[in-house]
């Protein structure tokens, strides 16, 4: 009964103080919703374990270059590798692979090849039927696929009895045999089914030059990743004596837990964003912090009489815990809305990639208690030192001295609320600035009016450059005949996809480098019309026009950064350039430079590029232009208007050839600037929150200490002191945590801009603008709301002098 006496009591106290209650609960449920959306995603991407056994255990191997970058094994090496090694219990090799889905609307579906051994050392049983086996890489009988939950839900609309009817798969019939279940996780990104890797019958089975395999291998039990790449390490460099001309880049091996290689590119993101909302609670932290102390100081009379009418100070202590506790709650639901809000604002936001990530995380019940926790350990915490300060015996003197035993606390906690909002604040406007710079880099092409889809074709039809180019002229002489198009060309790659495709290059008037020193360019296959209609200049020389077909002789494009690194601009044209795009060498004779493009995004530096005429592509070659296809598209309207049109001119030309990707060049470039962009919005958002809470802070204690000091000022109005004067006064006194705030501030986000070194483009971290622009704007932010709270001053009479407590 004294129990439910207490409830009643603390929700009657809160309900006779809505100001305080509703403060602390809305400044609780901001900090901890944002921090619980971000959590979420924390959990989902970084926290949660692969869905395999032991998954700690699964790592990804790569080779190294000798400058340190990375990339994938070839077949003979992943034998080797397998043969050799002492390290793991297994190794599982896979590589990108797509195919054209045929049999109703025609589609290109994005896949993998896979080794047997990948689905025996994840051991995870699929959803229907089996998995790949050791029989179905021998070839010889039928063809088999095994499809992702995500391409039996959309494709074949969830039809259990899926299973043993057959697909076409690039003209081929493959027999579907199962079904992953959806959280299985794969080797190769947005694969949406997996064939059999005949290991025995591949034709780069003897290539150790031909890098194209991702594997992925379990570790021994007794055995760390260090040991292992130790152990791989010998293996390379056993084959760089055996093989010199193959392996005399095959540095050495890098060997990386699984799950970090799947994470890597978003983890700098959400450890950014992560940081920007533990900043918030700290900020929210102090403001709770200044809430508690000045409603506690408020009360210190009530609980001197409580105490002298014989109530406990466990029954104090109590009192005010269950308050808290009605408070935690309130924060704790209002920040499970917010965060549903921020989590639906980050599925629209976030890079598809990220999302992929996420979703393969179930942590409702994790994110749900992690809000409750944390709701109740920061209200609980900050509620406890006023707690018991009131739960003490003896109170009664302490109503008159409260004002100058808290002063020094509130200033403390206003100062470090002013110094982490404006660290956030200041990175955020860092962030903003180098968007900004993005968006103001030229990528190197027109994206205005450019329309750009992407084409597989059957590879029975198209074995070679002849039928491909004939392919390519039909279509461009269709597409051009749709009103408003004003020209059309192909291409293997287009800009800012950061797909890569690259060949070995060095100018003909110098011997041969070695191989590991032989330099590599950007390797693109194009239409005659590339240039004009992607709006690439010509710098020198010329462009390629329908002279450049398959009886001229052999020229080459090349970038500006292309043409410096072995001549100048002028000089290039008519030079000879050694380009190995057919498994060797051939000359080619440079007929223009053009300019450079940003291949892999627009923070990424300049490529050294190269430019062949489809016609004049070697059929061992031509194959990956088969594969795919893209379409730029230039009209003179909204280019979005003329895509079924193209789609279908396309489907015209032949039906059998799917359509996909089909995009504005502007859409493509929003996509390039979308997880930056994402940063900033979430950041901005992060610090718009902390600002706020901080001047709302600044507010509650300017406010206190006026509503404390009234006796004083009345004393002061009548020792003479003008309203003004007693104003000036709670004004400095304002000011001096909020301006040591901003010092401190200033300091910590000049420490941590290194850290975000990454993340910026084209921003000097310690430029003086940033710091003294947002300490300008938090000072005004800060003295104004102090002014509104001290408009109280004006209202004191001297007569109140005279007034007795």
């Amino acid at each position: 009964m004294t129990l439910l006496h207490d409830i009643r009591s603390a929700a009657r106290t809160l309900r006779a103080h809505p100001a305080f209650a509703l403060t602390a609960a809305l400044t609780l449920a901001g900090a901890v919703g944002a921090n619980s959306a971000v959590f979420e995603l924390v959990n989902a991407v970084l926290l949660s374990p692969l869905p395999f056994h032991d998954a700690s255990r699964l790592v990804a191997v790569e080779q190294t270059r000798p400058g340190g970058t990375t990339e994938p094994i070839s077949l003979p090496d992943y034998r080797d590798l397998v043969e050799n090694n002492r390290s793991f219990a297994q190794l599982a090799a896979a590589f990108q692979w797509s195919a054209n889905l045929t049999g109703g609307e025609a589609e290109r579906v994005q896949g993998m090849k896979a080794s047997s051994s990948l689905f025996a050392m994840l051991a995870r049983a699929p959803l229907l039927g089996r998995v790949l086996a050791a029989d179905d890489e021998r070839g010889g009988g039928q063809r088999v696929v095994v499809l992702t939950y995500g391409l039996w839900r959309r494709r074949f609309g969830g039809d259990a009895g899926i299973l043993g009817s057959s697909i076409i798969l690039n003209g081929d019939a493959h027999t579907i045999v199962g079904v992953l279940p959806a959280d299985f996780v794969m080797p190769v990104r947005d694969a949406e089914l997996v064939a059999p890797f005949p290991v025995d019958a591949d034709p780069r089975r003897a290539a150790r030059d031909a890098g194209f395999l991702r594997v992925v291998g379990r570790l021994r039990p007794d055995v760390t990743r260090d040991r292992a790449r130790e152990d791989l390490d010998r293996i390379f460099a056993a084959l760089r004596e055996r093989y010199p001309d193959t392996n005399a880049t095959h540095a050495g091996a890098r060997v990386v837990e699984w799950h970090q290689t799947l994470v890597a590119r978003q983890r700098a993101t959400i450890l950014l964003l992560e940081a920007a909302v533990v900043l918030v609670l700290a900020v929210a932290c102090a403001n709770l912090a200044n809430l508690f102390l000045a409603f506690g100081v408020r009360r210190e009379h009530e609980f001197a009489v409580r105490a002298a009418l014989g109530a406990s100070r466990w029954r104090r202590i109590r009192q005010l815990t269950l308050e808290a506790a009605f408070i935690a709650a309130a924060g704790c639901a209002g920040a499970l809305v917010l965060h549903r809000l921020v989590a639906n604002t980050l599925s629209v936001l976030a890079p598809a990639d990220l999302l992929s990530l996420a979703r393969r995380g179930t942590g409702t019940p994790r994110v749900v208690a992690f809000t409750a926790v944390v709701s109740m350990l920061v209200v609980f915490v900050l509620a406890l030192l006023p707690a018991l300060r009131l739960g003490r015996d003896g109170l009664l003197k302490a109503h008159r001295s409260a004002s100058g035993d808290t002063s020094r606390t509130r200033g403390i906690l206003v100062c470090a609320e002013v110094a982490l909002a404006s660290a956030l604040i200041i990175l955020a406007v860092l962030l903003s600035r180098s968007v900004a710079n993005l968006h103001a880099v030229d990528p190197g092409i027109r994206v205005d009016h450019l329309l750009t889809i992407r084409l597989s074709l059957p590879r029975a039809r198209y074995k070679n450059t002849q039928a491909i180019s004939r392919f390519a002229e039909e279509v461009r002489t269709a597409l051009l005949a749709i009103p408003g198009v004003s020209d059309a060309a192909a291409v293997n790659v287009i800009p800012l996809n950061g797909y890569r495709a690259t060949a070995d290059v060095w100018p003909g008037d110098r011997p041969a480098p070695p191989h590991e020193r032989v330099d590599e360019a950007q390797y693109r296959m194009v239409s005659p019309s590339y240039a004009r209609t992607f709006g690439l200049p010509v710098l020198a020389g010329r462009g390629f026009d329908e002279r450049d077909n398959a009886a001229a002789d052999r020229v080459v494009l090349v970038s500006r950064t292309l043409a410096l690194r072995y001549w100048t601009l002028g000089d290039a044209p008519g030079k000879v350039l050694i380009v190995n795009d057919a498994g060797s060498a051939r000359p080619l004779r440079v007929v223009g430079v053009v300019g450079d493009v940003k291949h892999y995004g627009l923070d990424a530096e300049v490529t050294p590029d190269v430019y062949v005429p489809v016609a004049q592509v070697p059929d061992s070659t031509s194959i990956w232009l088969a594969n795919n296809m893209y379409w730029g598209v230039r009209t003179t309207a909204d280019p979005k208007l003329a895509s079924e049109e193209v789609r279908r001119v396309v489907h015209g030309v032949d039906r059998d050839v799917p359509t996909s990707a089909i995009r504005t060049m502007e859409e493509a470039l929003d996509a390039a600037l979308a997880p930056q962009r994402l940063n900033l919005w979430l950041i901005e958002a992060f610090a718009a929150l902390a600002l706020a809470l901080a001047s709302a802070g600044v507010y509650a204690v300017t406010a206190f200490s006026v509503a404390l000091r009234r006796r004083e000022m009345a004393i002061r109005a009548a020792l003479g002191a003008s309203r003004q004067q007693n104003v000036r006064t709670v004004l400095r006194d304002a000011a001096r945590p909020l301006i040591a705030g901003l010092v401190i501030g200033c300091g910590v986000a000049a420490a941590a801009a290194p850290a975000l070194r990454s993340m910026l483009f084209g921003v000097d971290q310690f430029a003086l603008a940033p710091y003294v622009i947002v300490a300008g704007t938090l000072l005004i932010a800060g003295l104004a709301a102090a002014l509104m709270a001290a408009r109280p001053v004006h209202q004191i009479a001297a007569l109140e002098a005279l007034a007795a407590e």
